[in-house]
């Protein structure tokens, strides 16, 4: 017999209704799931090689604990594969890093959504996509990773749309945000290689994520005209990251990578270079809004007769990842602003 700490429930129903059952006792995100049986769960524990009660973290704003075996139950109802687990259990340590501002991830009226991108050798061993079409369908580890989170932060963490989640609109990233970061295309270190862990290591990054905003640029003929067309594409008037900081990750495509490193340019040559070009015109900031940016960043609180200020304080907010396919097209991911990302080992 399957031993289990978790309450077990002896449902005589067609698989319709149970779902209807999940759905009214508000245990998914809105589509259906993949019925946690006791195998089903028992295998998806084995798969984190942690026994079934070990607890990984609290997860905001409820601030329940979060145990191997609850995580398994949420996995399986996301459709993961039991050898996704490891990932899991990292993503949701990194999650829970202070810094990263789970509570006000999940609290706030802002279309935010934690955004994982994987590293390393797990990557394969999995089969997440980090090439054409990342961001998007058709792959099962980057589907149900992403899924499995959200449902972990509704179930566990209580982030319940209308009474706790308070985004206004929300986002479609809300249901899934999980990426692999394309290492074998990419002109420089890898991410995690630059945050400290060795090539060989696996890692989850988890960022503070709005939606995706398209940078396209099939004409620039050298690094600093490509340069100019990001920077354009990041300064948002009305984003989080103008009024409370934070930081914002660019996804560059392949080609538009393999330019810039054409042209002599490393990671820390394109942030700074960002940076620089990221010059705030004030006039298309209207009064009020300056007057209340003066409040949250010091940044605004400038002399008389000032033009122009910088859209960031540090070139360090800038966060640089090489993912996607071919094409001639970049991403931007801006932040909810009150939080810094996470990086955290997953270890198998």
């Amino acid at each position: 017999m399957i031993s289990t700490s978790a309450t077990v429930l002896e449902l005589d129903s067609s698989p319709d209704s149970l779902q209807d059952y999940f759905e009214q006792q508000g245990w998914t995100d809105g589509l259906p799931v993949v019925l946690p049986t006791l195998e089903r769960v028992a295998a998806m524990i084995a798969g984190s090689g942690l026994s079934a009660t070990a607890e990984i973290a609290a997860i905001a704003p409820g601030y329940a604990l979060c145990s191997v075996e609850k995580l398994a139950i949420n996995a399986v109802m996301a459709g993961c594969r039991p050898s996704y687990m490891p990932v899991l259990v990292a993503a949701l340590r990194a999650l829970s890093v202070p810094s990263f501002n789970l509570s006000g991830v999940q609290s706030t009226t802002h279309p935010v959504a934690p955004m994982l991108v994987i590293n390393g050798p797990i990557r394969h061993e999995i089969g997440l996509n980090c090439q054409s079409n990342v961001f998007g369908q058709g792959f099962r580890a980057n589907a149900t990773i992403g899924r499995a989170v959200r449902l972990v932060l509704m179930n566990i963490g209580q982030g319940i749309p209308g009474k706790t989640d308070m985004a206004t609109h929300g986002t479609p990233c809300k249901f899934s945000f999980c990426a692999g970061e394309n290492e074998e295309q990419n002109p420089w270190e890898p991410f995690h290689v630059e945050h400290g862990l060795a090539l060989s290591d696996s890692s989850v990054l988890v960022h503070a994520a709005e939606s995706p905003h398209n940078i396209q640029d099939h004409a620039s003929a050298n690094a600093a005209e490509l340069l100019l067309m990001i920077s354009d594409v990041m300064m948002t008037v009305g984003g989080n990251n103008m009024s409370s900081g934070g930081e914002m990750l660019l996804a560059l495509g392949p080609e538009h990578a393999a330019m810039l490193a054409k042209h002599g340019m490393n990671k820390q040559d394109i942030r700074q270079a960002l940076h620089t070009r990221m010059r705030l015109q004030l006039s298309r900031v209207s009064e009020g809004c300056q007057e209340w940016y003066r409040t949250k960043r010091k940044t605004f609180n400038v002399a008389l007769g000032t033009t122009h200020i910088p859209y960031l304080d540090e070139a360090s907010q800038i966060q640089i990842i090489v993912a996607g396919g071919q094409g001639l097209h970049s991403m931007v991911i801006p932040s909810f602003g009150i939080s810094h990302f996470a990086l955290e080992k997953i270890v198998s």
